[in-house]
């Protein structure tokens, strides 16, 4: 469910404040992710090795811990807050807006209807790892030069060298807080700003809620930053996009994010003997493409079936309600109807 913007905010300033937010978010987030590092950036800095010494410093085993926390307080600034204080100042009930409270959901009294949805959203994104990896396949075949398919991959060594650090998984607590950190937190945060904020604005903006998965897909793969991902991602966040706009009830998509980065958390757990360097590349299962179709119609039936669970409600995500008492300031007919109103030749006016 979408509320009208209680300041009166018309899109372009919702948009401003949310991006005003993010920018704010960046700033602030990136400063205090410092903190954890503190130490290893001082030791880093003294031995005046330069940009890549000082990187290459920082990604020592011994940083995992550092660079966790580091991990969990920039992206709880970029994605969580501001989404969150975006909310605050345009919406009433700011977390109904972004979908955690949701007394809207057409749910049985049972809570049935909800429990098949999120069993259905698991296998959604379960039976969407083949064609995950067949994007992935696709990709690396498109006719790139071979300095720019090199550039690609030298991207994507640096981001598995990164992930093989937060990532280390010496022993099953390691392999729960890697769970936590990796694919748990991120699902939230993520969510929160890529379907609660930004997919919700531009569905109530445009009034065509499948142009505005798209553009918020394109947008939530473009900042992972991995070209060789970049259709894959771009999948996984229409999926999580058709889930938003169908349900509004955001803890799906916390669900199916969460599935998605956890299994891939897992393999690592499990193909990664202990005291080994975790090496993210090893689970890049190659499918062949026939696979990937063969996933893509099964992913394609489920998302069918998915829709067909949850009863129709006019409080679905794209459609705004109106408060009462709150002018609707993009209605273009709104200074027509205050003219005719004061018009002394109007017959209905006294």
């Amino acid at each position: 469910m979408a509320f009208y913007a209680t300041r009166k905010f018309n899109y372009w300033g919702q948009l401003g404040m949310l991006l005003a937010c993010c920018g704010a978010g960046l700033i602030i987030g990136g400063l205090f992710s410092l903190i954890p590092l503190a130490s290893s950036l001082k030791d880093a800095l003294s031995s005046k090795s330069g940009t890549g010494g000082i990187m290459k410093s920082l990604m020592r085993p011994e940083n995992a811990g550092a660079l966790r926390w580091s991990q969990c307080i920039s992206t709880l600034f970029l994605f969580f807050l501001p989404p969150v204080a975006y909310a605050k100042l345009c919406h009433i009930k700011a977390f109904t807006h972004l979908g955690f409270t949701h007394p809207y959901q057409p749910v049985k009294p049972d809570g049935t209807n909800l429990l098949v949805q999120l069993l259905l959203v698991i296998f959604i994104m379960m039976a969407s790892l083949p064609v995950v990896s067949a994007l992935q396949e696709l990709t690396s075949m498109l006719p790139w030069s071979k300095s720019t398919l090199q550039h690609f991959k030298d991207a994507e060594d640096e981001y598995n060298k990164l992930v093989a650090v937060i990532a280390r998984m010496d022993s099953f607590t390691d392999y729960l807080i890697s769970v936590l950190v990796i694919a748990l937190l991120p699902a939230v945060f993520e969510e929160t700003l890529f379907r609660g904020g930004i997919q919700n604005l531009l569905s109530r903006w445009f009034k065509m809620p499948v142009l505005a998965i798209v553009v918020t897909a394109i947008v939530f793969s473009a900042v992972h930053g991995s070209y060789m991902g970049f259709l894959s991602r771009f999948a996984l966040g229409f999926v999580l996009g058709w889930f938003y706009y169908k349900t509004g009830n955001i803890w799906l998509n916390i669900t199916g994010h969460f599935i998605n980065n956890a299994v891939a958390v897992t393999a690592l757990y499990l193909t990664t003997k202990k005291g080994e360097i975790v090496d993210p590349a090893k689970i890049d299962d190659h499918f062949p493409l026939w696979i990937g179709l063969v996933s893509l119609a099964a992913v394609v039936g489920l998302i069918v079936l998915f829709d067909k669970v949850g009863k129709k409600s006019e409080f679905r995500p794209g459609e705004e309600v109106q408060i009462p008492g709150v002018n609707n300031t993009n209605n273009p007919f709104e200074k027509d109807i205050a003219a005719i109103g004061n018009d002394p030749q109007n017959p209905q006016n006294p």
